[in-house]
C-alpha cells in the first residue's frame, strides 16, 4: 500500500521498500509504524499518512523523490506557513509590524491573529526600537571563535537564545495543527538545538495543557501561565513541580488578555504580595514576564523571583506602548546582575540576539518567526531556525570583536 502525508502534501511512503531515512524497514505496514514516528518534511504523526492509489502515487511521488531533502529548508517551511496562514500572517521576509501588513490594523473585536493590539503600534515600536541601534564594526583582533554557551537555571544552553512562550493556534494561527503538537514542536526543537523552549496557555485548551506537554518532554521546558487566581496558579505551580519542569512563569501582562474574559478563564493584575506568595509556593525558579518599567523590575527583585522577563507580549496586549529595546537598558541597570534578564521584542535573527544581549539581557527570546516554522515543520523546522540564528550570532560576534558574551555590551552599539 502507498501513502502521502495529507498535511505537507510532499512526503510519500511505499510499504514495500519502506523508508530508510525514517527507520522504516522494507515491508513495514502502516499499522506497524511506531506511534512516535513523524513525517520528515513537516513533523506530523503517522495519522496524517493517507492511502493513495498506485496511479496517484506515481504522480505525486516524482517531485518528492527528485527533490528529496534538498528543499526541506527554512524557505520551504516559511512558504508553507504563508499558504497555511492566509489572512492571518503574510510571513514577510521582514516581520516588522509596519502599516500595511496583513496582520496589522484594527480588528474591531475579531481575532488579532499574528498581529498586535489596536493599531499595532507597540508591535511596530518593538521592531523600530531595535533597529535604532547599529553595530560598531571591530575586526582588527586576534581570531577567537565566539563562546556562546550560557548557564540558566542550572542548565547549560548552547547560545543565549530561547523560544518565547507561545500559544493560541486556534485563535491566532488559523487552527493549523493541534495545540499540543505545536507545544511539543517548540519544546523538542529548542531541546534538539541545545536550548530551552517555553509554552503559554490559551482559552481554547485546558489551562494545564502546556505544563503537561512539558511533562511529556521529561520536564525539559518552561510553562508560562496566565495571571489567573492565586489558588489556581499555585495548583499549576505544584503540578509543574511534580513534573520536574526547569522553571515556571506568569505572564503578568496577560491581565488584560482579550481572550481571557470568560468566567472559566478570568485573569487578574497581581500585587507585590501575590508575587511573593507565588515564589514561596514552589522550589522551582519563578519567572515574571511582561516587565516594561524599572518600577516593576524592582518589585520582581523584591519578590524573590529567579528571572525578570522584559516583554510587552509582542505588542499584543497594549497599543501605543514602548518597544522592548527602549526600556531594556534602564531595567538592566535597575536589576544590575541580581537575577537573569530575559527579553524578546522583534527578535528575529542572531544579529538581534546580540543587540538584545548588548542592551542588558542575558537571553533573547524569539516568538512570531519561530511560531511560523513550527506550524509547518514542528521540531525539525524549529531546530533549523535556531541553528540559523546561532550562525548569524557567531558572525555578529566575530565582526564586533566579541570573543565571549560578556564582551557584548553597549560599547558595540551606536544609537542612530
Amino acid at each position: 500500500m502507498k501513502f502521502m502525508c495529507s498535511f505537507c502534501n510532499v512526503f510519500v511512503y511505499d510499504e514495500e521498500p519502506g523508508d530508510p531515512n525514517t527507520d522504516l524497514r522494507p515491508g513495514t505496514r502502516w499499522e506497524e509504524i511506531p506511534i512516535t514516528w513523524q513525517c520528515p518534511v513537516c513533523g506530523m504523526p503517522k495519522t496524517y499518512l493517507q492511502q493513495v492509489s498506485d496511479e496517484a502515487f506515481s504522480f505525486v511521488s516524482k517531485p518528492y523523490l527528485e527533490n528529496k531533502e534538498e528543499n526541506w529548508n527554512l524557505t520551504y517551511y516559511r512558504n508553507r506557513a504563508r499558504e497555511k496562514l492566509t489572512n492571518f500572517c503574510g510571513v514577510y521576509p521582514v516581520c516588522d509590524g509596519q502599516p500595511g501588513r496583513i496582520c496589522i490594523g484594527q480588528k474591531y473585536g475579531a481575532s488579532i491573529g499574528m498581529g498586535g493590539a489596536g493599531q499595532g503600534k507597540t508591535f511596530e515600536a518593538n521592531y523600530n526600537a531595535l533597529q535604532e541601534y547599529k553595530f560598531k564594526t571591530r575586526v582588527i583582533k586576534e581570531h577567537h571563535e565566539p563562546e556562546m554557551s550560557i548557564s540558566l537555571f542550572g542548565e547549560e544552553i548552547s547560545a543565549p537564545v530561547m523560544g518565547a512562550s507561545l500559544s493560541g493556534v486556534k485563535n491566532s494561527m488559523n487552527n493549523i495543527i493541534p495545540e499540543d503538537e505545536f507545544y511539543m514542536g517548540l519544546l523538542k526543537g529548542a531541546q534538539n538545538f541545545g536550548s530551552i523552549g517555553m509554552v503559554g496557555s490559551t482559552t481554547t485548551s485546558p489551562d494545564d495543557l502546556g505544563v503537561n506537554v512539558v511533562g511529556e518532554n521529561k520536564g525539559w521546558g518552561i510553562p508560562i501561565f496566565k495571571p489567573q487566581s492565586q489558588k489556581r496558579l499555585i495548583q499549576l505551580f505544584q503540578q509543574a513541580e511534580k513534573l520536574d519542569v526547569i522553571a515556571v512563569g506568569v505572564d503578568l501582562d496577560g491581565a488584560a488578555s482579550a481572550f481571557w474574559t470568560e468566567t472559566e478563564g478570568v485573569v487578574y493584575r497581581k500585587g507585590e504580595k501575590d508575587l511573593q506568595e507565588l515564589v514561596d509556593s514552589t522550589d522551582k525558579p519563578v519567572i515574571f514576564k511582561g516587565i516594561m518599567s524599572t518600577e516593576d523590575a524592582a518589585k520582581v527583585i523584591d519578590s524573590g523571583a529567579s528571572a525578570c522577563y522584559v516583554s510587552n507580549h509582542g505588542g499584543r496586549v497594549l497599543d501605543s506602548a514602548q518597544g522592548v529595546a527602549e526600556v531594556l537598558p534602564d531595567i538592566a541597570m535597575e536589576i544590575s546582575g541580581k537575577i537573569p534578564i530575559l527579553a524578546d521584542g522583534a527578535v528575529r535573527t542572531g544579529y538581534d540576539v546580540l543587540k538584545i544581549r548588548a542592551l542588558g539581557a542575558d537571553v533573547a527570546l524569539i516568538g512570531r518567526t519561530l511560531a511560523q516554522v513550527c506550524l509547518t515543520g514542528k521540531e525539525v523546522a524549529v531546530k533549523m531556525y535556531l541553528d540559523y540564528v546561532k550562525e548569524d550570532l557567531r558572525r555578529a560576534m566575530l565582526l564586533t570583536g566579541c570573543n565571549t558574551l560578556e564582551d557584548a555590551d553597549m560599547d558595540i552599539l551606536i544609537r542612530a
